[in-house]
């Protein structure tokens, strides 16, 4: 059975195994790369929020799982131009900050600048393949809707 635990409009599926689990990874991960892709992986979700305010003036229904982030969205009707700035919102987000972090590894490099780098970049463009439920193939849905039919 499935436990739920809700804040406000984000609700946690299975909150104790992923703190957990969390936890666990965490307390392993003595180089910090974890860190810097749970923080790519965030700014990514953060991307899709923030198109969404701009769209609704309102905060989503968010609910985590082990999985990720999902932002419930299936009773909202949003035209294609819609979906695709929200399904591109989070990838991105993901190039333009890998792009500020060859910047500032061009003025100072550090081993948090390229691990900044690559957790953004990997992904970006692993959001953007063209395999559902990931962006690209949200991305691909709304610009082939978009193609004048025959």
């Amino acid at each position: 059975m499935k436990q739920r635990f809700r804040i406000g409009k984000i609700s946690f599926q299975d909150p104790l195994i992923l703190c957990g689990a969390f936890a666990i990874l965490l307390y392993f991960d003595a180089s910090g790369f974890l860190r810097v892709g749970l923080l790519a992986a965030a700014l990514h979700e953060m991307g899709h929020i923030m198109a969404y305010l701009f769209l609704r003036h309102r905060f989503p229904h968010i609910e985590v799982t082990m999985t990720g982030f999902c932002m419930k969205t299936r009773k909202e009707h949003f035209s294609a131009n819609e979906q695709l700035l929200l399904a591109a919102a989070g990838p991105g987000v993901n190039i333009l900050l890998a792009v500020w972090a060859v910047f500032c590894l061009s003025r100072r490099a550090t081993i948090w600048w390229s691990a900044f780098f690559a957790a953004n970049l990997l992904t970006g463009a692993f959001n953007l393949l063209p395999i559902p439920p990931l962006d690209g193939a949200q991305i691909l849905r709304c610009l082939m809707q978009s193609v004048p039919r025959k």
